[in-house]
């Protein structure tokens, strides 16, 4: 009888665990995209926590106020940048999956109908793959940084000849870094991005040229 009992408290365990894995990745699976993004921003940004403040170190040697007012924007504006790109891109990919949903009950409605919709459903099948592949693009993206490697940037000088370099410094790892960011983000526009796009409208024109698709 014990062991009867011992059993059965066995299992009662086990599927509550099970429930409780269940239950945690559906909350998992119900986290909207854009919010991933974010995790993923926050987690990259607090990785380079301590490489962020030394270039702020670095950037108060820089005597004239005005300029290191400017250099503080510009170290906030890079940072930004991506995160706003790639809340655009997400917002991108919602909308055609958006409208891939509506594809679908179309599709729907036209199988009802007697219709051939073979090459529909492969080409829905082929636009859900680009589209989650370019959210996995989008997701290695968002977890970049763009940020001054210290290391790079002049010694603390007061000289009018070290200020200059340590300015100068500065410049030479912006336009670097600006350059770095748009070369990423135009390979991931006109690469996954553009796939995704190209996928979905072949879906659109191939379930077009069913004959009497909304009839």
């Amino acid at each position: 009888m014990m062991n009867k009992n011992i059993f059965i408290i066995t299992i009662v365990g086990v599927l509550l665990l099970s429930a409780n894995f269940i239950y945690a990745e559906e909350i998992k699976r119900s986290l909207k995209p854009i919010q991933r993004i974010e995790e993923l921003r926050t987690k990259a940004q607090e990785n380079i926590k301590e490489k962020r403040e030394a270039v702020k170190v670095k950037m108060r040697q820089i005597k004239d106020t005005t300029k290191q007012n400017a250099t503080d924007r510009i170290l906030n504006q890079m940072e930004k940048l991506n995160q706003v790109w790639a809340s655009h891109f997400t917002n991108v990919l919602d909308r055609l999956e958006a409208v891939l949903e509506k594809i679908k009950s179309r599709k729907d409605k036209a199988l009802a109908n007697g219709k051939d919709v073979s090459l529909v459903i492969e080409a829905i099948t082929k636009a859900e793959a680009s589209i989650d592949a370019a959210r996995v693009a989008l997701e290695i993206q968002a977890q970049k940084t763009y940020v001054v490697d210290p290391g790079t940037i002049s010694q603390e000088t007061t000289t009018q000849e070290g200020q200059n370099n340590l300015i100068s410094d500065f410049r030479t790892q912006f336009k670097a870094l600006r350059e770095l960011l748009f070369a990423d983000l135009k390979s991931l526009r006109d690469g996954a991005m553009k796939d995704a796009r190209d996928s979905v409208k072949d879906v659109i024109k191939i379930l077009s040229e069913i004959p009497g698709v909304d009839d």
